[in-house]
């Protein structure tokens, strides 16, 4: 079948229309059971989707003599350019309804989630395909940053998604519980740009965090237990984010420099402790100005510091330059 003519399924056509609808094009006019042969149908079959087709105006009927002999009432094709334009502007106005209709069946899903707390702030999520769905989200929607808190079963390896976030600039900053945290994962983890992972004990639950603007956290430590939250924008994000913080502030580095820092975030810092501007840092690195910034932004945050200059002061301090 034609490219053009297989794409005719998309319009809602039932199956085998669009051979019929086909046969009846190139021969012009024909009668049913003419169609039926042509196609490989039974004279019912063929009845049934000529007759869908009359209804959405591809077909008409037509006085028809028949080459096998079988004269009397057929088939002509209605003229494709105008028959199916017709048919594209419905359905299209179909889907514009649909796609109007959107926010109303969200709030409906939405509400049927809806916690205890009375907002739309938290989510519950029930199932692994829920919890894996707005995982897969927040690695999708990232531009800046990831804070994961991971416990055992470790996997080793980043998955597709986190690659693919990797790639834009994403970073990645990791607590790994102790708990069965074995050489094999912990060199894998030390040796992924654009990740960095840090030791925890007694990690509260798994979860990440994406741009500390939506979060995935689970309920149960169980595997086997699908029970998590999606929390949103909120007072409790905020304190995820502050839980986080203090816990990274505490963890131990894995391998590496004990600053946990990469090389890259070392030459960014003592360029920034030197007084040195945005634009000036990047050209020195041969990086973008966004870049810079981003790096930028993770050494405050990981110095807890309020300005430049105070991370700077806490970075001397801290022996880092």
């Amino acid at each position: 079948m034609p490219r053009e003519l297989s794409a005719l399924s998309g319009l809602g056509m039932p199956d085998g229309t669009e051979a019929i609808y086909l046969a009846l094009l190139d021969r012009g006019t024909a009668t049913t059971a003419e169609l039926a042969r042509d196609t490989g149908r039974t004279p019912e079959s063929a009845t049934a989707l000529l007759d869908w087709l009359r209804a959405h105006g591809l077909v008409l009927r037509a006085n028809v003599l028949a080459t096998a002999g079988d004269s009397g009432a057929g088939w002509s094709a209605a003229d494709p350019d105008s028959a199916l334009r017709a048919l594209i502007l419905k359905h299209e106005t179909e889907l514009l309804q649909i796609r109007g209709s959107l926010p109303r069946l969200h709030e409906h899903y939405r509400h049927s989630r809806r916690t205890d707390l009375g907002d739309n702030s938290v989510e519950q999520l029930h199932t692994w395909e829920d919890i894996g769905h707005r995982y897969h989200q927040l690695l999708r929607d990232a531009h800046t940053e990831i804070l994961i808190w991971d416990t055992a079963p470790y996997v080793v390896g980043t998955g597709g998604m986190e690659k693919v976030a990797l790639s834009r600039g994403v970073t990645f900053r990791q607590l790994c519980d102790p708990d069965g945290l074995t050489a094999e994962v912990s060199a894998e983890r030390a040796s992924i740009s654009g990740l960095r992972a840090r030791i925890h004990p007694d990690l509260p639950f798994r979860g990440a965090i994406a741009d500390r603007s939506a979060a995935v956290i689970t309920l149960d430590h169980e595997p086997q237990n699908a029970k998590a939250l999606f929390v949103r924008s909120s007072p409790l994000l905020d304190g995820l984010v502050m839980l986080f913080e203090t816990s990274w502030s505490r963890a131990t580095p894995i391998g590496g420099d004990p600053t946990g820092l990469n090389e890259e975030e070392r030459k960014v810092m003592t360029l920034l402790a030197a007084g040195m501007k945005d634009e000036a840092i990047a050209r020195q690195l041969g990086i973008t100005t966004r870049t810079v910034r981003r790096r930028v932004q993770h050494l405050l945050t990981a110095l807890q510091a309020r300005s430049r200059f105070h991370a700077g002061v806490e970075a001397t301090r801290r022996g880092w330059v």
